[in-house]
């Protein structure tokens, strides 16, 4: 999943700012309080021989998730939280647009994040953003001089109405697992949603 046809970035968000886009984004996010749903977890990295798992797992906004599995699950956090986007924009607070193009054949906008203090091994975020339904397509993570992380997302449409990731792939290297400079692949597929229930607060409780 590559972005072709980057533009130069003036006047290519309609009228609104790099940081509007991204908080438009985080808008749609918001629109789900909370979900439930079943999760199918796989890990593809060499060396390492992790069996496929499925959880269930429990969702409320902001940043509250509850995972019950029967074995070891390796899930990206971010993955859970729908990009965690609000976290990002906490520490990530300089917005600039990066150009416009198409990823996976849908129009979007490239936006970069970085700190408000950005200097000389400062991190930053890459997120591509549907022009038309706001969603987050794809992010990269970068810490100083490479990318620590790619994130990305496809979506359905759920209860005739929320945009919900059917499917996450996260690509990181592989020494986070087992110490090779390889790259490792996580994916995360989401089944069997129910979103906006209410979820008690107490669903989460022992989570630390």
């Amino acid at each position: 999943m590559v972005v072709a046809g980057m533009l130069p970035a003036a006047g290519a968000a309609h009228a609104l700012t790099p940081m509007q886009v991204v908080q438009r984004a985080l808008q749609v996010q918001q629109q789900v309080a909370d979900y439930t749903a079943t999760v199918t977890v796989s890990v593809s990295a060499p060396n390492v021989q992790i069996p496929s798992r499925t959880m269930k797992v429990y969702y409320k906004r902001p940043d509250k998730v509850h995972v019950e599995s029967e074995g070891l699950a390796i899930v990206p956090r971010d993955a859970l939280l729908m990009g965690n986007l609000g976290r990002h924009l906490e520490t990530n607070t300089q917005a600039g647009l990066v150009g416009t193009g198409t990823l996976s054949g849908r129009p979007v906008w490239c936006v970069k994040l970085t700190p408000l203090d950005a200097g000389p091994g400062s991190g930053r975020m890459l997120c591509w953003i549907d022009r038309e339904r706001y969603l987050l397509l794809r992010s990269e993570v970068w810490d100083a001089v490479q990318k620590a992380m790619t994130i990305s997302f496809s979506y359905s449409l759920v209860q005739q109405r929320y945009w919900m990731p059917t499917q996450i792939l996260c690509e990181f290297s592989a020494k986070l697992l087992d110490g090779s400079g390889e790259q490792a692949r996580v994916t995360v597929g989401f089944t069997n949603y129910r979103v906006n229930t209410g979820l008690s607060d107490s669903i989460f409780e022992d989570e630390g």
